[in-house]
C-alpha cells in the first residue's frame, strides 16, 4: 500500500454554516424538470427505477452534471459485504501508472454527523485516509492517479438537504481549500437515498457514510469527476448501483450504456486535475 500523508487537523467552524438552496429543480436529459430528485418509492420496482433513472444525467441548475447512485438493496448489501474483503484485498496497491504520474492533492470537508461517528481526530483521520487508499489504488496503478489527502475540514451540514445539495454546501463551506480535489464526507440522511454523487468533469464529490463501503463510493464518484457516466456493465465500478466485487474495475471496450470505453477515457483524462 502507498505511504499516506497526514491530513492536517481538522478545525471546529468559526462562523455559521451558509447553507446554500442549492436543491432543485433539475433538468434531465430528456428536458424533464424534477423538482426534487427521485426516489426508488417513487417506483412500482428498484428494477423500474434502475431502468429510468440508472443512465440519466442530472443537470444542476448551476449548470453542474451528475447521475444518481443509489443505495443497495437488502440483498445487494449481503452480497456487497460478501465480496468487498475479497476485492479489496485485490486491488493493486501501487504500480507504474504509464509514462506519466498526476498527483491530486485532496480537501475533506467532514460534517459533524460522520465526525461523531469517531472517538478521536485520530481515528477520523485512519478512517478516511484508509478509504481514500481503497478510493485511489486502482487509478493509481492503472493510470499513475495518486490521491494524497492533505487537508479536512469541519462542515456543519443541512440535515434535510438532497445529495446533491450536500455537496454544494460542503463546496461553498469550503471548497478546494488550496487542493486540487475536494471529497467532502457525510452521514446525514438523505430524501432521495442516494449514497453519493461526484460531478460530471469537475473535481467534487460528496460520499456518504454506507456500511463501510465508502472506498467502492469514492472511486465510483472518481469515475464521474474524470467524465465516466454509469454503465450497463455489471461487472464496471460505473454500474448504476454498487456491486462491491467491482472495485478497481474499468472496462476496456466501447460500451452502450454510457457510449464510453471507459479505461480510454480514464488514459486520455488521467491529467485532468
Amino acid at each position: 500500500m502507498k505511504t499516506l500523508l497526514p491530513l492536517l487537523a481538522i478545525p471546529a467552524l468559526a462562523f455559521a454554516p451558509l447553507n446554500p438552496d442549492t436543491s432543485g429543480p433539475y433538468t434531465d436529459s430528456h428536458g424533464k424538470v424534477w423538482n426534487r430528485l427521485p426516489q426508488v418509492t417513487d417506483f412500482a420496482t428498484v428494477a423500474d427505477f434502475d431502468a429510468a433513472i440508472g443512465h440519466e444525467v442530472f443537470t444542476t441548475r448551476n449548470g453542474h452534471q451528475f447521475q444518481f447512485d443509489r443505495a443497495m438493496t437488502p440483498a445487494e448489501q449481503t452480497q456487497a459485504l460478501a465480496d468487498q474483503l475479497i476485492a479489496r484485498a485485490a486491488q493493486p496497491y501501487g504500480g507504474s501508472g504509464g509514462a506519466i504520474r498526476s498527483v491530486v492533492t485532496v480537501n475533506h470537508p467532514v460534517d459533524e454527523e460522520f465526525r461523531g461517528l469517531y472517538g478521536s481526530t485520530a481515528a477520523l483521520k485512519t478512517a478516511v485516509l484508509g478509504e481514500v487508499a481503497v478510493c485511489d489504488a486502482a487509478l493509481n496503478a492503472n493510470w499513475g492517479i495518486d490521491f494524497v489527502s492533505q487537508s479536512g475540514k469541519a462542515w456543519d451540514s443541512n440535515d434535510s438537504a438532497d445529495i446533491s445539495s450536500l455537496l454544494d454546501e460542503a463546496f461553498s463551506e469550503h471548497g478546494y481549500n488550496g487542493k486540487d480535489m475536494m471529497i467532502a464526507l457525510s452521514n446525514d440522511p438523505t430524501p432521495s437515498g442516494a449514497i453519493g454523487v461526484g460531478y460530471i468533469g469537475l473535481p467534487r464529490q460528496l460520499t456518504k457514510k454506507y456500511l463501510g463501503f465508502e472506498g467502492e463510493i469514492m472511486q465510483h464518484e472518481a469515475g464521474h469527476n474524470y467524465t465516466l457516466q454509469h454503465c450497463c456493465d455489471n461487472s464496471c465500478i460505473m454500474y448504476p448501483s454498487l456491486i462491491a466485487a467491482n472495485l478497481g474495475s474499468f472496462h476496456n471496450y466501447n460500451e452502450g450504456c454510457s457510449g464510453q470505453n471507459h479505461s480510454g477515457v480514464m488514459n486520455a483524462q488521467k491529467n485532468r486535475y
